[in-house]
């Protein structure tokens, strides 16, 4: 464009005046003002000023409509996770406004009268709610998935330290290997865990002979490196350390052994065996 034309762009300040009220911050519009007025520099010809003030409304009006709203939920889907998943009730709301309104005890040991845990009293009454040893509460599903997998898989320093062999494979369907809101993929959420994926079953359908097939392959795997790890002690050492090797290893070949007769232990390591 020449730079006569360049001429005919007008100023922030008349496009501003010329808005009028927005109901937005002012730094926010006259941002949005100024970017609008950089485009017009890149097109041929520059529109009439009234043009250019509809342009700058247009997209004000844009930003304006991704404020967060109430909305009616009209799509039969109660738990909708595009539309805010499921309202608050009045009770929660009631207590929300109770105690954001004021300073707390969030980590506050009324009885010590120092410094506390977080969230001390929910973790408790939520571990009795599951029946667990203990419980925590996150925001989001992918963060609960994250900190799971973390702690069955364990990280790559612990395995090298304690001379371990790594229990990170992940068994999942393929039909759950999506992309969920805010971009968020499944499968990069587990990978970043440090977990290894064993996909099963297809994207639309998965059953159970499918998860079993994978664990028992997955048992084998676990027996065949226990034999191994014999081998080569057994290699290494002469036949009193042989002995002293084969006790501590036949214990922990069995249980890795989930058959009919398997133990609450056995079944607890089929979701995070290598």
């Amino acid at each position: 464009m020449k730079r006569t034309n360049l001429r005919g762009i007008p100023a922030v300040e008349k496009v501003l005046l010329a808005l009028n009220e927005t109901g937005l911050p002012r730094p926010t519009v006259v941002a949005i003002a100024r970017r609008e007025l950089a485009a017009l520099r890149k097109q041929k010809t520059i529109p009439d000023f009234a043009a250019v003030v509809t342009r700058v409304r247009d997209a004000l009006r844009a930003l304006d409509a991704t404020r967060i709203r109430p909305l009616i939920n009209g799509t039969g889907i109660l738990i909708h996770t595009n539309l805010g998943r499921s309202p608050l009730g009045p009770a929660v709301i009631e207590t929300l406004s109770k105690i954001g309104s004021h300073y707390n005890n969030l980590e506050y040991g009324l009885i010590e009268g120092s410094r506390g845990g977080r969230a001390a009293y929910l973790e408790h009454n939520l571990a009795l709610l599951c029946g667990a040893e203990a419980a925590t509460v996150v925001n989001n599903n992918a963060a609960a998935l994250m900190l799971i997998l973390r702690h069955f898989c364990g990280s790559a320093a612990e395995v090298r330290r304690e001379n371990l062999q790594p229990k990170n494979e992940v068994i999942v369907s393929r039909g759950e290997l999506i992309q969920i809101g805010g971009g968020f993929r499944i499968p990069e959420i587990l990978e970043s865990s440090g977990a290894r994926l064993r996909e099963v079953g297809t994207t639309n359908k998965t059953s159970l002979a499918d998860y079993a097939r994978a664990i028992r392959s997955c048992l084998l795997q676990r027996r065949q490196i226990v034999r191994r790890s014999a081998s080569r002690h057994h290699r290494r050492r002469g036949k009193a350390n042989r002995r002293a090797q084969a006790r501590a290893i036949l214990p922990c070949a069995s249980m890795r052994q989930a058959d009919s007769g398997g133990t609450r232990d056995d079944r607890r390591s089929l979701f995070a065996c290598a």
